[in-house]
């Protein structure tokens, strides 16, 4: 099978390619690498450079038929969203069009979607499921679930994954955003913590190889639908960096800043049905996460 993976040099992206690889099929990885990284990739994998923004990323992905896009490119930052809307928009909605068009042109039969659930439902008190109304308060969650009706208008067959937050080695505190990733770099080079707002936001942190195992189960699944990818739990702000001061080190100075545009009070997406559908639950506890955390940001370069 040959699978292509937008974003696939990227956080995300790259262990969806390691598990494609597991499995025994043949990734494509297309990188426009502004953000993503080569060394990301495994040795031997075919990578085409296109900005899924730009206007030939269509006739790109036809001349490379894959059996199956998985579309994992995207303006991953919230706050970068909120200064840059039409940046955002560029990436995130005409970006989805291009990579589509291009899938349909080159004849994939499937077509998998990585959507925001804890942006797209907005604030939650209680585990969101697949139909939660959306409220999105960013531009970014916005042009995500737009993008999540061109997949479903598309004609193709398709799985759109409403994804937690997602935290795991690779992941770039400047880029992507994720809490777990900023913390993580900041105890470890005994750098002080900067925590917006009261510090008792919730979020729910699914950890990225979880993740990697969900997309792959909907390669093999004929139904097009929506799945959450999330673990039913939550975790504030506060006690995450407490847990993360126990696993790493303790902070050498936290400071207090007011809550960024766009930011979600609390985000918790329910599991139950990605559970009994497709038989997929989270196995990496936070704490176990949190380490692998600590072992890459050592390795990694800054």
């Amino acid at each position: 099978m040959r699978v292509l993976v937008t974003g696939g040099a990227g956080f995300i992206g790259s262990h969806i390619v390691d598990a494609v690889l597991a499995l025994g099929g043949q990734p494509i990885v297309l990188d426009d690498f502004s953000s993503g990284r080569a060394g990301n990739v495994a040795e031997g994998v075919a990578t085409v450079n296109v900005d899924v923004s730009s206007s030939g990323t269509a006739e790109a992905i036809a001349d490379l038929r894959p059996d199956v896009v998985i579309h994992a490119a995207a303006q991953a930052s919230v706050p970068r969203s909120m200064a840059d809307p039409e940046r955002d928009r560029a990436v995130n909605l005409l970006g989805t069009e291009h990579v589509l068009k291009g899938a349909r042109d080159g004849n994939a039969t499937r077509f998998i979607f990585l959507s925001t659930g804890g942006g797209i439902y907005g604030e939650t008190e209680t585990p969101a499921t697949e139909q939660t109304l959306p409220r999105p308060k960013s531009f970014y969650s916005v042009h995500k679930y737009a993008a999540e009706r061109y997949v479903e208008l598309s004609g193709m067959g398709y799985a759109i994954a409403r994804l937690a937050n997602v935290y795991g080695p690779r992941q770039q505190s400047d880029l992507e955003g994720g809490v777990v990733a900023v913390f993580a770099e900041r105890l470890v080079n005994r750098e002080p913590i900067t925590i917006f707002g009261s510090g008792e936001q919730r979020r729910d942190l699914v950890h990225v190889q979880d993740v990697a195992e969900a997309i792959v189960l909907m390669l093999d699944n004929h139904n097009s639908d929506v799945w959450n990818v999330g673990t039913g739990h939550t975790t504030t702000i506060n006690a995450l960096l407490a847990l993360m001061e126990t696993a790493i080190a303790p902070a050498i100075d936290v400071r207090r800043e007011d809550t960024r545009a766009g930011d979600v009070f609390g985000s918790c997406l329910s599991p139950r049905k990605i559970e009994h559908e497709l038989g997929w639950r989270p196995r990496t506890s936070l704490l176990d996460g949190v380490r692998s955390m600590q072992s890459w940001s050592r390795r990694s370069p800054r």
